[in-house]
């Protein structure tokens, strides 16, 4: 299993550098997915911005086992907003959500998600 990131300003492609866990951007999926499953860490934006995440699942998503969003907790229920739509949308589960690029504790935390996942 790997990880699927998309990440706009870098913050989720740092967390996702701190997992030790084989990783690669969506925008290079055809490249590295084969018939790998994965888990999807996505930021929050509008769905606009996040287009290719939406396309991405539209191509793999039987592949996704679980979403995790990143997002800033200051903006209340629209907190990962993106990763809700993700998972409601595509009928795969929220695993987890941490705010910006995480802490230590979200790191561990994430990496027991996805031994328990796989």
């Amino acid at each position: 299993m790997k990880i699927a990131y998309y990440s706009i300003t870098r913050q989720v492609e740092r967390f996702v550098k701190k997992l030790d866990h084989p990783f690669f951007n969506i925008l290079q999926a055809d490249e590295l997915l084969n018939d790998d499953n994965f888990i999807l860490i996505i930021p929050t934006y509008e769905q606009e911005m996040l287009q290719e995440v939406w396309e991405f699942m539209s191509d793999y998503g039987k592949q996704c086992l679980g979403v995790i969003g990143s997002g800033n907790r200051n903006f209340a229920d629209e907190f990962i907003y993106s990763a809700n739509d993700i998972s409601r949308d595509f009928h795969v589960p929220l695993l987890y959500a941490f705010e910006f690029s995480g802490t230590d504790a979200d790191v561990k935390t994430v990496k027991r998600i996805i031994e328990n996942v796989s």
